[in-house]
């Protein structure tokens, strides 16, 4: 039987948080239909991703794993809190689990709104870029600007060759707008440029050794604690790059 006809996910925003209602069965065949749900939700960089665990069947308490594996993924390159609300059928569940490291848990959908920002202060900033390799110039000095005012000058080098190297492969092999996210928090800095095409980017490793070593998606990675390509659930992709302040490293 087809995985998704085992499992459903009703998502809705609710005052800038994506709520995620999983419908029908957690099982081993069901685990990454609702991974990659969540992990498309988070790539969105909503308020927070509630998940509501009302009409839920878990058939095995290791299967809530899923959470944390999602939250290790997204916690890699942005703050996004991915918040939990189980059903009192749950309750045992999650009592003794480790997954309540990582993940908040609350009573109600509400509960979880009324807590969505108790993360400690970020700073995060967006532009918006048409499709033009013009585009670059526009984002080297958004991002010089953006590191000035919020007193990262020793990212500014690394973060503008990033942000230009994103930005100037989404123009080359895209029609669509991208949109320049950069967030601080905890002494990480996240250069990610969203575009609405679908088809994933592939980062080479940073040890990658060949004719194209000097490559800007190669210097992305090498220059970066770590890089990827997520999907997101409105549509399109995000390519993201975390730096990390010298004395944080």
């Amino acid at each position: 039987m087809d995985s998704h006809s085992l499992l459903d996910c009703d998502i809705s925003g609710v005052q800038g948080a994506t709520v995620v209602r999983p419908v029908g069965v957690l099982n081993i065949h069901t685990y990454p239909v609702l991974r990659d749900c969540l992990l498309k939700c988070a790539a969105d960089q909503p308020r927070a991703v509630i998940v509501d665990l009302g009409r839920l069947e878990i058939t095995h308490d290791f299967l809530i794993s899923v959470f944390v594996s999602v939250w290790m993924r997204v916690s890699q390159w942005s703050t996004v809190p991915l918040m939990l609300v189980p059903a009192p059928v749950h309750a045992a569940m999650f009592a003794g689990s480790p997954t309540r490291r990582f993940i908040t848990v609350h009573a109600g959908v509400d509960a979880a709104l009324g807590l969505a920002d108790e993360p400690p202060p970020r700073h995060r900033t967006e532009l918006w870029l048409p499709p033009s390799e013009r585009s670059v110039l526009a984002s080297a000095r958004f991002v010089a600007d953006t590191c000035h005012n919020w007193g990262i000058e020793a990212l500014t080098a690394d973060a503008v060759v990033v942000a230009n190297e994103l930005v100037a492969n989404a123009a080359r092999h895209t029609t669509s707008p991208a949109t320049l996210r950069l967030e601080l928090w905890r002494g990480r800095l996240t250069v990610a440029v969203a575009d609405d095409d679908p088809r994933p980017v592939l980062l080479p490793r940073p040890d990658r050794t060949s004719a194209d070593s000097g490559s800007g998606l190669l210097r992305v990675t090498r220059l970066a604690r770590a890089a990827g390509c997520s999907r997101r659930h409105s549509s399109g992709k995000v390519v993201w790059a975390v730096l990390r302040m010298p004395e944080a490293w």
